[in-house]
């Protein structure tokens, strides 16, 4: 019997993991598991949660204990100790719909191919408050074939939305930039031409707190992200640049893909404390590695054009983005 490794990265998740692991736990597998749960150098009770997990299901979990790196590299580790024949990341605040891992690893998963994607739903804290779980496990196959033909089909979802052939991904890391590092991770795996099959199972449910959202626009985060956004920019351009002028399609998914990923690069410029020499060098940047100004084939292009291509209204800009635009972005609450 195949298995399948689930691995979760986990980092002061007392408050929320415990929901996580019941909801993989409340299954009907047909396949063998083991959870492997990457405890980051939490500072909280998670270690305790899990020690007890472990203790009472001694033949599924596995825990590895480290010092904090940040999601990647408890991902990589992660990946690095599984022994399944399958492996899906899931982030410990997430959970699953009963049975809908279970659904799609029996009805989707087999030999004939390397990747599986499913969908999911994001809930923040104002679609928590009126969100009603329905059983939506019946769904069916919108795309299989070549995954470098799914990603000219702008096919391409998060890590936690795939099940992979570990054989097959095992050489590839999980590099450390926020916000992008999935893209910049199945960018890769895409590229490998490897067997995909895309099914509309909605089954995962992405949770965002009040606090993550806060957490995500301070000066910091927004530094690294900005980071991760051109390398992300960078790296797609130089495929582009090798592969995609003998193939137009290839080409055309990347710049797709690009213009669906400056706007919220600009929103975390926008958010950012960068000073407008930063602000001016890194639109420079841009210019250079060939990814700035787009293709201004929309009013959004337009704008987006006009914002990196003035420097000097920068502080202007944020000032309007940080006291108009953006409040009406983030949950209400969270305005604050």
């Amino acid at each position: 019997m195949e298995k399948l490794s689930i691995v979760i990265p986990a980092y002061n998740a007392g408050n929320y993991i415990e929901r996580c692991l019941d909801s993989i736990l409340d299954q009907d597998y047909h396949m063998d598991i083991e959870i492997i749960v990457v405890n980051d150098g939490s500072t909280d009770n998670t270690a305790e949660i899990l020690d007890r997990y472990e203790k009472k299901y001694p033949d599924v979990f596995r825990i590895i204990t480290k010092k904090n790196g940040g999601q990647a590299a408890a991902r990589n580790d992660g990946k690095d100790a599984a022994q399944g024949d399958w492996l899906w990341f899931c982030d410990a605040d997430d959970y699953i719909i009963k049975n809908g891992l279970s659904y799609v690893l029996d009805h989707y998963v087999d030999s004939s191919i390397d990747i599986c994607t499913f969908w999911s739903i994001t809930l923040d804290p104002i679609t928590l408050k009126t969100f009603k779980e329905l059983d939506v496990r019946e769904s069916k196959v919108y795309f299989e074939g070549p995954s470098i033909d799914g990603y000219k089909k702008r096919i391409y979802h998060f890590g936690c939305n795939h099940i992979y052939r570990l054989s097959k991904i095992r050489d590839i890391r999980i590099h450390d930039y926020t916000m992008v590092e999935d893209m910049l991770f199945n960018l890769e795996v895409y590229r490998k031409n490897l067997r995909l099959r895309c099914t509309d199972a909605n089954i995962y449910r992405y949770t965002v707190s009040e606090s993550q959202l806060t957490r995500k626009r301070d000066p910091k985060s927004m530094r690294v992200a900005i980071k991760g956004y051109e390398h992300l920019f960078k790296y797609a351009k130089g495929i582009q640049d090798k592969e995609g002028k003998g193939d137009p399609s290839l080409s055309d998914s990347i710049d797709s893909m690009i213009l669906g990923q400056f706007q919220p690069f600009i929103s975390r410029v926008l958010s950012s404390d960068l000073k407008t020499s930063e602000f001016r060098s890194l639109f420079e940047r841009l210019r250079q590695n060939k990814v700035f100004p787009l293709k201004e084939i929309s009013k959004k292009c337009r704008i987006f054009n006009f914002i990196g291509s003035h420097p000097s209204l920068f502080p202007l800009m944020r000032f309007v983005h940080r006291k108009i635009i953006l409040p009406y972005i983030l949950p209400r609450k969270s305005r604050n």
